[in-house]
C-alpha cells in the first residue's frame, strides 16, 4: 500500500509541473541544450548581441524579449543581475523505474537544507560521473532558484530523485550504501570504493544517524575525512567533493591498471 501511495504521488508530480527562474547565460544555455521547455527567456539588450550563441539555441522559444537592463534586474533574484534569464517548466520528476538501479554510484543527501548546499552538490555529482541523485527529508528543494544557481546549469543533466525516504533505499535489491560520517568512520583511502554504492551524506547537525538505523545491513562501510586538530566539520558540499573525487580516482586507477 505504502509503494502504490508514493507511485500515485509521482504520478501526481509528473502532471504538476512547476516553473523556476534559471539566472545567468550558462544556466539558460543548459537548460536549452537539455531541451527543458523555456516558457520565457529575457536578455539584457545592452550586454547580449543579437548573434550571440544564446539566440541561435534559444529561436525556438516564443516568448523571447530582448529587453532594458532595469527590466531585467527587476525580474532576477540575484545582486547583480545577470545577462540573461529564463523561466523554465521543471523537468518531470524521476522514480527509481526510470533510473540506473543499483547505480554505478547514486548519492543520497538526508537532511541536507540549505538550497546552496544541494545545487553545489548537484553540480558536482554531474562533474565527477553520479548516475543520479536522491533527495531524502529534510532535504531543500533542488528547483529552489539558489539550488538551480549554484548547480550551474547541472540540474538539467543529471536524474534527480526527490522524497526518497532511508526505507526506499533499504528495499531496493541488489544495493550498497557507503556512509559519510563527521567521525568514527574510516578514511575514504583506505576504503574499496571501486563497487557499484549509493554515497550517502546527512545535513551538518543530523547527519546520518535516522537513516543509519533503517538502512542497517544495506551499510557496507562508514567514512569519515580526516581532518587538522580542532577544526570544525567539513561543510557538506565540500565533504561530497572530496568523497567523490576520491571515488574516481580509485575507479580512474582500477581501469588503468586493468
Amino acid at each position: 500500500m505504502l509503494r502504490e501511495a508514493r507511485a500515485l504521488h509521482v504520478k501526481k508530480q509528473r502532471r504538476e509541473r512547476r516553473l523556476l527562474l534559471a539566472e545567468g547565460e550558462d544556466v539558460v544555455m543548459a537548460a536549452l541544450q537539455a531541451g527543458a521547455h523555456v516558457k520565457t527567456l529575457l536578455v539584457d539588450e545592452e550586454r547580449v548581441a543579437a548573434d550571440d550563441p544564446l539566440f541561435g539555441a534559444s529561436a525556438h522559444v516564443v516568448d523571447r524579449y530582448h529587453a532594458p537592463a532595469s527590466l531585467v534586474a527587476r525580474a532576477s533574484t540575484l545582486a547583480a543581475p545577470p545577462r540573461a534569464l529564463a523561466v523554465v517548466a521543471q523537468p518531470p520528476a524521476r522514480a527509481f523505474a526510470d533510473v540506473e538501479m543499483p547505480p554505478s554510484l547514486g548519492v543520497y543527501l538526508a537532511g541536507v537544507g540549505d538550497p546552496g548546499n544541494v545545487g553545489t552538490i548537484v553540480r558536482t555529482c554531474a562533474a565527477l560521473g553520479a548516475s543520479w541523485i536522491a533527495l531524502g527529508p529534510g532535504s531543500a528543494d533542488p528547483w529552489h532558484p539558489r539550488a538551480v544557481r549554484a548547480a550551474m546549469g547541472s540540474t538539467f543533466q543529471i536524474p534527480i530523485l526527490e522524497g526518497v525516504a532511508p526505507g526506499d533505499l533499504a528495499t531496493r535489491e541488489a544495493l550498497a550504501v557507503v556512509a559519510a560520517t563527521p567521525e568514527g568512520g574510516s578514511a575514504p583511502w583506505d576504503v574499496d570504493l571501486r563497487p557499484p554504492h549509493v554515497l550517502a551524506l546527512g545535513g551538518e547537525r543530523g547527519g546520518l544517524d535516522e537513516a543509519l538505523g533503517v538502512l542497517g545491513e544495506r551499510v557496507l562501510a562508514q567514512v569519515t575525512i580526516p581532518q587538522a586538530p580542532n577544526t570544525d566539520s567539513l561543510n557538506v558540499s565540500a565533504a561530497a567533493a572530496v568523497l567523490l573525487g576520491e571515488i574516481r580516482r580509485q575507479r580512474g586507477m582500477y581501469s588503468q591498471a586493468s
